[in-house]
């Protein structure tokens, strides 16, 4: 199971995973059980268990969309919960071109979660120094940079190089790709010449109309930290928005930091708990789908929200190492403790437990 999804999550596919997080009657014993679905079919314990084709069919359909979903299923011997996380690629910033608009722009991309990398041919403009928080940064020709990266649906590409030939080029390699969005800085002048110039040598004119150039919304950005601002929120609002050319769902780094870890400590023989919410009501720090992990030494990867309850979740979770297997827990917020850690009022997390190995 986790061999199967780590290298789904190596080559960018995505993916429904369903587990099993409440059951009762007969179907107790698929408690902690899981189901992987993807384009490439299904694989896991659930397979051909009694509910195995009903699950199947619920993950599929959830698949598409950015939600975790939780599914309540009635069987004449038992009644089950089914939470059902859907995984897509990490959200991918290609930068080409480490200029100064560059520069702001992937400090900007970090923060909402994007994996950068900057791509130019300059060694004083590419180096990990200028970017400190790209996840990449190539020093190379744009054309063999652009033939060994991949370019995908989750993929973003900026094209801010220093000059016209250099990012034409880069505009038709990309345009051969299927990229979640590209947009390219220039005049309105020089965007028409280009727009005309990719249709006379045969690029189809939807392809052509998706890109957008001049690059960024209309914010009146005059320094270099206003367009990257600008970029930003176009990057935003075609990952996020109902534009006519939206991006499919893409992850956030933190939601795939959390689930290489998890890959990585399981196929090495490592043993954590993941917690993960599942249900929530009244006021909570964080909703379904947050998610922790703990290790034997009580050293803990991302959160549910901290205080209180994420203290009593850690207990409860390194508790597991000894006991082993997996049960769902609820962490209640009383009206003074929610004051305490800055909410209105209490609320109830339901939180899946379950030790890994």
């Amino acid at each position: 199971m986790y061999s199967q999804l780590k290298k789904l999550a190596e080559e960018r596919e995505r993916f429904a995973l369903a587990t099993v997080v409440e059951a009762g009657g007969e179907l107790k014993e698929l408690l902690g059980k899981k189901l992987l679905v993807s384009a490439g079919g299904e694989f896991g314990e659930l397979q051909e268990s009694r509910l195995g084709a009903e699950i199947g069919a619920l993950a599929a359909a959830a698949l598409p969309s950015e939600e975790v979903h939780l599914f309540e299923i009635d069987d004449k011997v038992g009644a089950a919960s089914v939470l059902v996380e859907c995984f897509h690629p990490v959200a991918r910033l290609l930068v080409l071109g480490g200029g100064h608009i560059a520069q702001p722009l992937v400090t900007i991309a970090s923060l909402l979660q994007y994996q950068a990398t900057v791509v130019d041919d300059r060694p004083e403009f590419a180096n990990s120094r200028r970017f400190p928080e790209a996840y990449e940064v190539i020093c190379s020709d744009f054309g063999q940079a652009l033939q060994r990266l991949k370019i995908d649906s989750g993929t973003s590409v900026v094209i801010v190089t220093r000059g016209h030939r250099h990012d034409l080029a880069c505009l038709e390699h990309v345009l051969r790709c299927e990229p979640g969005y590209v947009g390219m800085i220039g005049s309105r002048r020089r965007v028409k010449m280009v727009k005309q110039h990719l249709l006379n040598s045969g690029y189809p004119e939807d392809k052509v109309n998706q890109v957008h150039m001049p690059i960024g919304l209309a914010i009146g950005a005059q320094t270099p930290e206003e367009i990257a601002v600008s970029i930003a929120a176009q990057l935003v609002e075609a990952r996020r928005g109902p534009t006519q050319y939206s991006m499919p769902p893409t992850s956030t780094n933190e939601q795939w930091d959390l689930l290489t870890r998890m890959l990585d400590s399981v196929t090495q023989g490592q043993p954590l708990v993941a917690a993960t919410v599942v249900r929530t009501r009244g006021s909570t720090p964080r909703k379904a789908g947050a998610k922790m992990l703990v290790f034997p030494e009580g050293k803990c990867l991302g959160t549910i929200g901290g205080g209180c309850g994420e203290a009593a979740v850690r207990r409860e979770a390194l508790m597991l190492f000894d006991e082993s297997g997996a049960k769902l827990f609820r962490v209640t917020l009383d009206d003074d403790t929610a004051a305490e850690e800055g909410m209105v009022c209490g609320g109830v997390m339901d939180v899946f437990l379950e030790r890994l190995v």
